[in-house]
């Protein structure tokens, strides 16, 4: 059986199988990089549903700001979006969970809902949130994805096709298949194919 069939031509990550794998073997998977002169990083992975694993512990980085005369703004995050020391390894979907700050303080943490994920990355230190966030400054915040296996991690050269074979046979899981590239173009022209047993 082929699935997946993908015209990819962005930095993304696509769902290729997005069902409970079981037992599936995949006979091969190919891979068509048609940019002229840009290679494409990709990483094909299997996410398991179930088990998740921290990708990053960091602080809340919104330090109180003042104006004269002394009025104040409320240091932390109070919304939808904040400033971390980092936002290394988060992904868009990952979950985050606050944490009292560093230095015993009066202030709560208060969270909209739960779970809550990140909607939108930004630069190396902003994200955006699901719901909203009330939480100080130095907070800890620490950030949860759903636990990779990869297959393959590596860069297609231009006009260049990667062919996968004997990929092991995926058993037992509620998982799906994706793959996370950089900008060129991995076009139906010359499929992205998926062939399963």
């Amino acid at each position: 059986m082929q699935t997946g069939l993908q015209n990819i031509t962005s930095a993304t990550t696509t769902t290729l199988v997005n069902e409970d794998l079981g037992s599936t073997s995949f006979g091969s998977i190919s891979m068509t990089n048609t940019h002229a002169s840009t290679a494409v990083t990709v990483e094909l992975y299997i996410q398991d549903r179930t088990s998740t694993v921290e990708v990053l512990s960091t602080l809340v980085n919104v330090p109180e700001a003042y104006t004269s005369p002394i009025v104040g703004n409320a240091s932390g995050i109070d919304g939808i979006s904040g400033v971390f020391d980092t936002n290394a390894n988060v992904e868009v979907g990952d979950e985050v969970v606050f944490y009292d700050r560093v230095d015993i303080g009066t202030e709560e943490i208060v969270q909209a809902s739960s779970p809550i994920t990140v909607t939108k990355a930004q630069g190396s230190t902003t994200l955006e949130f699901s719901s909203t966030v009330i939480a100080p400054d130095n907070a800890v915040a620490k950030f949860y994805q759903l636990e990779k296996g990869y297959i393959v991690k590596t860069d297609i050269p231009a006009q260049t096709t990667l062919m996968l074979n004997d990929i092991p046979s995926v058993n037992n899981k509620k998982s799906t298949l994706k793959l996370k590239t950089t900008g060129a173009g991995l076009a139906i022209s010359t499929p992205l194919s998926i062939i399963t047993k």
